[in-house]
């Protein structure tokens, strides 16, 4: 998993080459899609088209800061979703998919200009989605961090 020149202990972390971006509100994933027909063509949309516009937004408003990764980058995601009142599992391993929620994420960070695009993202740090704790509003949390070459 080592490509040319680049490797996990070249990960920097400290020295502004790693942006940590946090976003309130329930996350919202992307990629369901729903075919629409109208005057005889079809298209298809997504199917939570005007939660995830909004979400996409809410993404790329904090990720717009005025620095963008063009070059290879690891990212961490942790996503926090209100607890029901009896929850099925301890976890949060129901719906939405946690892939669906980095696609949102991602095409947010690409919208902001944190990414230059998101075929830059070589690897996943970490990735978890959990239960908001008390008094722990839902929120997702995304750190982006550049890979540099080893010495």
């Amino acid at each position: 998993m080592v490509a040319e020149g680049y490797g996990m202990t070249a990960l920097r972390s400290l020295d502004g080459a790693s942006i940590t971006v946090r976003i309130e509100g329930i996350p919202v994933p992307q990629g369901s899609k729903t075919i629409v027909r109208r005057a005889g063509k079809a298209w298809m949309i997504d199917a939570n088209a005007d939660k995830l516009k909004l979400w996409r937004g809410k993404v790329a408003n904090e990720a717009d800061i005025g620095l963008t990764f063009d070059a290879p980058v690891c990212v961490g995601y942790e996503f926090v979703f209100p607890r029901p009142k009896r929850p099925k599992f301890l976890r949060h391993a129901v719906k939405p998919d946690i892939d669906k929620l980095m696609r949102a994420i991602n095409d947010g960070l690409v919208d902001g200009g944190l990414l230059s695009d998101d075929s830059r993202i070589t690897a996943v740090a970490f990735t978890e989605k959990r239960y908001a704790e008390q008094d722990e509003e839902p929120h997702a949390v995304v750190t982006v961090t550049a890979w540099r070459k080893e010495q």
